[in-house]
């Protein structure tokens, strides 16, 4: 299996290069749609690519702070931060 292994593939999208990281089906699939795609079309996947990867990001990071936020709900709860003693009234 000389071929089962994971490639760098570099995509030319016009003013950028897109470089993808996986195995012959990926290379397979992205080769097909490089040769078969006018450039046009390549530019409207461009496109829809950039907005899935920005998604992905704004979605991760939602994800990130959303678990940070449930920690320090947690941690406040944990550990007594209040002054010691009787509260003042008010």
């Amino acid at each position: 299996m000389a071929n089962s292994g994971f490639k760098t593939v570099k995509v030319n999208l016009g003013k950028t290069e897109l470089v993808l990281y996986g195995g012959r089906k990926l290379v397979s699939a992205i080769d097909d749609i490089v040769k078969k795609t006018s450039l046009y079309e390549g530019v409207k996947l461009a496109q829809i690519m950039e907005a899935v990867y920005l998604q992905g990001k704004k979605d991760g990071a939602r994800v990130a702070f959303e678990s940070i936020d449930r920690s320090i709900v947690q941690v406040r709860k944990d550990i007594p931060h209040n002054r010691p003693g009787r509260p003042k009234r008010k």
